[in-house]
């Protein structure tokens, strides 16, 4: 069996699978394992991604996965998911394109556990992956966290004499 999936302009997508499947060339895709402040950790999941397990997936474009017969887990993962549409009972984070950028926003409450209006539950898409918010999470937007360094570590310029040298804010100092 094959699934294709769509990786929008935005280039995030969430995803949730009821089989294993290998994970095509060209897209990345993260479990979420961690949260502190207004960050997701994200860990890289390579090879086979296991059945029944929520994952975002990084890079625009079409990708088709296709069924392995693996099993397994991905340790220490938080998303959750459904393979079809399921109203999901309490607060919990999705992926959206919001006031803050693509991350993980607070759902609103505003279904019951059929889909009329109630405030317990939210609805959850097939295939899609969510991530209950924990008890002591209070962030209503989480951004990712890859791991990677953004700081400036050192600067390199000019070593003339007499060089005009400019400060971050434009003044010559």
């Amino acid at each position: 069996k094959e699934t294709e999936v769509v990786v929008s302009a935005a280039d995030y997508a969430t995803l949730y699978l009821g089989q294993a499947t290998y994970i095509p060339a060209d897209v990345e895709v993260y479990a979420v394992t961690g949260i502190e402040g207004g960050w997701a950790t994200m860990t890289a999941v390579e090879g086979v991604l296991p059945a029944n397990t929520g994952v975002i997936l990084k890079n625009a474009g079409t990708y088709t996965f296709k069924t392995a017969g693996a099993t397994g887990s991905v340790e220490g993962n938080l998303l959750r998911g459904s393979v079809e549409d399921t109203y999901v009972e309490g607060l919990a984070y999705v992926l959206a394109n919001g006031t803050e950028g693509v991350g993980l926003y607070r759902t609103k409450l505003n279904m019951n556990a059929e889909g009329a209006e109630g405030t317990t539950h939210f609805l959850n898409n097939a295939n899609k992956a969510y991530l209950p918010k924990p008890a002591e999470s209070s962030a209503r937007f989480l951004s990712f966290d890859f791991g990677t360094e953004t700081a400036i570590e050192n600067i390199e310029g000019a070593e003339a004499e007499n060089a005009v040298v400019y400060d971050l804010s434009g003044r010559r100092v």
